[in-house]
């Protein structure tokens, strides 16, 4: 079945032993990210490769229900891929920013991670690590604890996290980069929240390729443009999706949940 795939072309190309696998946005819908991974493991086991990366583009928390388990789905994986040497990224995304933010006490932007989901993350580590509060309890006190029970294991995967990685003429990053800058000079603020100059950008071809998160593509539907390859297909909307971009050679193929009951496999053709 997988043969069946309908692949769509890209303008740079990998070598013939090399795939790349890129996850999308996942904002602690655990159900859907487990699903998308099945399918994913379905297609590696029927397709073997000789160099096979996956990179996971960050906003692994945040909005949705389970962001704790999340981390440690992911935290789990990381362990296992360097005990069997299987080569997994995980990139930063600017949730992460904020939850980093939130745990050290010296972010600016608390409100804005109020108002971005990071609730949701604080009652889901509430929940993980059994910490019981009253239900008139303040958000500062909600806080107080999420600070005092956030595990170690998850904080050491956070310091792992990466900005970018290049893999041949792809960049893997989360929400994008400045154009009309080298790689070298971007800034880590603008790789983590950069939006409209990067996706409406219409300069001459670049030699690579970008493959990034963080922005909602359209009808929530992966999107190939020149200098570009966005997706962040809405993880936590109802109708949203949780979408893996297979590359090999000189094109990617999706995969993704369904948005029916049972999370039913999407292909986008």
């Amino acid at each position: 079945m997988f043969g069946l795939f309908p692949k769509k072309k890209i303008r740079v190309t990998l070598p013939d032993d090399t795939r790349v696998i890129a996850i999308g946005d996942i904002h602690g819908q655990l159900d859907r990210l487990t699903k998308v991974m099945e399918l994913v493991d379905q297609y590696v086991e029927k397709n073997p490769i000789k160099n096979e990366h996956i990179v996971f583009l960050g906003d692994y928390t945040d909005r949705g229900p389970r962001s704790a388990e999340v981390v440690e789905y992911l935290a789990n994986r990381q362990l296992a891929a360097l005990k069997t040497k299987r080569r997994e990224i995980f990139i930063q995304g600017n949730h992460e920013d904020l939850v980093q933010e939130a745990l050290s006490d010296l972010g600016t932007r608390q409100d804005l991670w109020w108002r971005n989901g990071g609730l949701s993350t604080v009652s889901s580590y509430l929940d993980f690590r059994n910490v019981q509060t009253s239900p008139d309890a303040s958000n500062e006190e909600r806080l107080r604890l999420f600070r005092e029970n956030y595990p170690e294991k998850h904080a050491a995967f956070m310091q792992t996290l990466k900005d970018y990685v290049q893999i041949g003429r792809l960049i893997f990053v989360h929400a994008g980069l400045r154009m009309d800058q080298n790689l070298i000079d971007q800034s880590t603020d603008d790789m983590h929240w950069i939006r409209d100059s990067f996706l409406h950008w219409s300069g001459e071809p670049k030699d690579y390729l970008i493959v990034h998160g963080h922005s909602i593509t359209n009808k929530m539907k992966p999107e190939i443009f020149n200098h570009r390859v966005g997706i962040d297909t809405g993880s936590y909307k109802e109708k949203g999706r949780i979408t893996a971009a297979i590359f090999e050679k000189n094109h990617v193929r999706f995969l993704s949940n369904g948005t029916r009951k049972g999370f039913v496999q999407t292909i986008f053709s």
